[in-house]
């Protein structure tokens, strides 16, 4: 099996940060989604269970035909591009406020997905990664269908303003992007999903509630009458 074959065999994820994803949405309000390896659409209905004042022009990117076909025929999303997640290093022109990755990322060679990152963070506001650790998956036939690169922390230091949560095996990071425009900054979106107290769903195991925290080593510059200077705004 494949890139193009995987999702064929894999349709669902986590639902721990449900809804937690929910008021990342709510926070963010953002205006364009790509969601990649769309599977089953979740992300399309989480999205609409944040009820936006503005609804969101949503793609998915799904490698898997018959799972391309069933998400044009439930009508979730403004347009299906059936493709892999490399296709849109072929379009680097394309921008979006909202990147999602939910419980794909582990599926792919580690620079493959560090690749897309890298190149996604310029073409984002904000990249939203949802990914298990520590939690082998062998499915369908072939590279794809395994969980085969693992993504904590220090895999994301290269990074210089990001957020995470986690609960157990199961972690989420929340990437700040260069495509700032006008839209909220990482603290405030951290502070407002952190006053909700949004319980995770961890099936009665330990409860938690949603609660995000800051990694940021953006480059700053002291100034001897007292100002604060750097490259990085938001």
């Amino acid at each position: 099996m494949d890139a193009d074959e995987f999702l064929e065999y894999q349709h669902t994820s986590w639902n721990t940060f449900d809804d937690a994803v929910v008021e990342l949405l709510r926070a963010i309000a953002p205006r364009s989604v790509i969601d990649i390896g769309a599977g089953s659409g979740k992300y399309a209905e989480l999205t609409a269970r944040a009820d936006l004042p503005e609804s969101p022009h949503l793609t998915a990117i799904e490698p898997g035909q018959s799972a391309a076909e069933r998400l044009r025929s439930l009508g979730l999303y403004n347009s299906v591009v059936q493709a892999p997640a490399e296709s849109l290093f072929d379009n680097p022109f394309r921008s979006a406020d909202l990147v999602i990755m939910g419980d794909v990322i582990e599926h792919m060679r580690a620079s493959d997905g560090l690749d897309l990152l890298q190149f996604l963070v310029y073409r984002a506001a904000y990249i939203l990664v949802l990914t298990p650790d520590a939690m082998p998956m062998f499915a369908g036939p072939g590279f794809f269908g395994c969980h085969n690169s693992i993504w904590r922390p220090q895999q994301f230091e290269w990074h210089d303003l990001w957020a995470f949560d986690q609960w157990n095996e199961l972690h989420l990071y929340l990437l700040r992007g260069y495509q700032a425009g006008s839209g909220p900054t990482l603290p405030q979106v951290v502070e407002r999903v952190n006053a909700t107290g949004c319980p995770l769903d961890t099936a009665g195991l330990r409860p938690q509630s949603v609660n995000l925290r800051i990694h940021d080593t953006v480059w700053k510059e002291y100034y001897p009458d007292g100002c604060i200077g750097g490259y990085r705004r938001y």
